[in-house]
């Protein structure tokens, strides 16, 4: 994960990944007002929790967190849709993103 960068944004934000779609890996992007607990989780269609990328504490301001498209356990992931998911305090967001092989 890359460090913060930059000022201090005014608001929380969760930008789409890019590229979307992607193959082999995506960057996700996000913004923090202020420090705190931060988890950034990728998830299958049916809910269920593929990969864990960020769960502790962060600095405020925007960060950079790249998937490579594999699971908890390193195994590549199928092609297909994908929910991340962000939590830190407050604020909560998803966004889809696709991985085609």
């Amino acid at each position: 994960m890359d460090a913060p960068q930059g000022q201090v944004p005014e608001a929380f934000a969760l930008e789409q990944n890019f590229p979307n779609p992607f193959n082999p890996s995506t960057t996700i992007s996000f913004a923090l007002t202020k420090a705190g607990e931060v988890r950034l989780a990728i998830y299958n269609m049916n809910g269920q929790l593929v990969k864990q990328l960020v769960a502790g504490a962060l600095e405020a301001g925007r960060h950079d967190v790249a998937w490579d498209a594999t699971d908890a356990r390193g195994a590549r992931v199928t092609s297909g849709m994908y929910l991340y998911v962000i939590k830190a305090g407050d604020f909560t967001a998803q966004r889809k993103l696709v991985l085609m092989k």
